[in-house]
């Protein structure tokens, strides 16, 4: 029997998680967004300044050597997180072939947006898929509205977007449209399973109910909502209608084990206890927007995604009788990536008694320390070792 998607603690077993919304690679950026609103991002202070100074750097490292050891560093992170499937929006310009080739290298799943490029080369592999995106409320415009619109008619591939993230961008959107980004996507009919919504902060009570009827997936990614002092996604009215719902970190600094936590701390906002459980957040997290890359199903022919967690006093007791088990709640609140001994997609080892089997992790981290030290001494910025 084959089986996907399962998580071991020892002789139990619980699905795991995938998460929707990464921006790889960004662990060059770690505090560097700290205390400052999105829409002042690379503005003319100190911190602006080094923000632009970093993402003309990335976009420039596209294809080259240091890329491709940012990009791994990453994926090795989130794999020693857990973490086996992403929905990948990249961080750099026409970064999507060579974000593909690193997911492949590492052995991640992922569905990567391929925004406006056109692909040189057909996927090859199984453990990959391909999306396309719709710019941000600020960015959109008719033309590169019915360019999403000709490119999802074209490739059949699921259309992404940050929606509603900002009140800013409600107010573009409502001033170049008249109407509400999600309102614009059902006019177009880009609102439907294929659709991936990020944050859907900024609803009205038409938006929810519109999302809630297309089950479109809505990304949820409190942590970074709550860093960036954004308000919070409408949680409440958005279950009680039934939308369909998934996980994402955001940025790779936020630990989806963190935005699981974060999550059911919210539920339990909601006024009623007992409504929402760990098994909730876990549904959420298995949540996939491509069902054939990432199905969270165990079943005969389907080959295996486990995740195996020491079985350690952090997790203590673990109970499972007939009539109770908190083994949802105790493996949602007390994991932490430490606690990951192995990690097995596709029904390969990726991880292995803690250490990586598709590369040599120590001359990676080795490669990333001197890269850091040298794109920022480059910018003139001291490193502390």
């Amino acid at each position: 029997m084959k089986i996907r998607s399962r998580l071991i603690v020892r002789s139990h077993s619980y699905k795991t998680s995938g998460i929707w919304d990464v921006h790889t690679p960004d662990t060059l950026f770690r505090g560097l967004f700290s205390d400052m609103s999105l829409h002042a991002w690379c503005n003319d202070t100190a911190q602006g300044k080094l923000q632009k100074q970093l993402f003309a750097y990335v976009d420039n490292a596209v294809g080259t050597p240091d890329f491709r050891i940012m990009t791994l560093y990453a994926y090795l992170q989130y794999l020693k997180a857990g973490v086996g499937c992403i929905v990948e929006s990249g961080q750099a310009d026409n970064s999507s072939q060579a974000l593909e080739a690193c997911a492949k290298e590492i052995g991640i799943k992922a569905l990567v947006d391929w925004y406006e490029q056109v692909p040189k080369q057909k996927i090859g592999s199984s453990l990959l898929a391909r999306g396309t995106h719709l710019p941000e409320e600020e960015d959109v415009e008719q033309e590169s509205l019915e360019e999403a619109i000709a490119s999802v008619q074209k490739n059949h591939w699921p259309l992404m977007t940050h929606c509603l993230e900002t009140t800013f961008r409600r107010e573009e959107i409502l001033r170049k449209f008249g109407c509400s980004t999600v309102e614009l996507l059902e006019k177009h009919n880009l609102l439907n399973e294929q659709a991936i919504l990020f944050h859907c902060i900024e609803t009205s009570e038409t938006d929810v109910q519109l999302l809630a009827q297309s089950k479109a997936l809505l990304v949820h990614c409190p942590v970074a909502n709550n860093i960036t002092g954004e308000h919070a996604m409408d949680l409440a009215n958005l279950l009680k209608n039934s939308a369909r719902l998934g996980l994402g970190t955001d940025f790779l600094t936020h630990d989806i084990w963190e935005v699981m936590r974060t999550t059911y701390s919210e539920l339990k906002q909601i006024g009623n206890a007992e409504a929402y459980t760990a098994k909730t957040v876990w549904k959420f997290a298995t949540t996939s927007p491509y069902p054939s890359l990432y199905q969270g199903r165990i079943e005969p022919g389907c080959r295996a995604d486990l995740i195996f967690i020491h079985n350690s006093l952090a997790l203590s007791p673990v109970v499972q009788t007939p009539e109770f088990s908190n083994i949802a709640y105790n493996t949602l609140m007390h994991t932490r990536a430490d606690l990951i001994n192995s990690v097995m997609i596709d029904g390969r080892f990726v991880i292995r008694d803690g250490t990586c089997t598709t590369l040599d992790e120590q001359a990676l981290e080795a490669s990333y320390r001197a890269l850091v030290q040298k794109v920022y001494g480059d910018l003139g910025v001291s490193q502390s070792s």
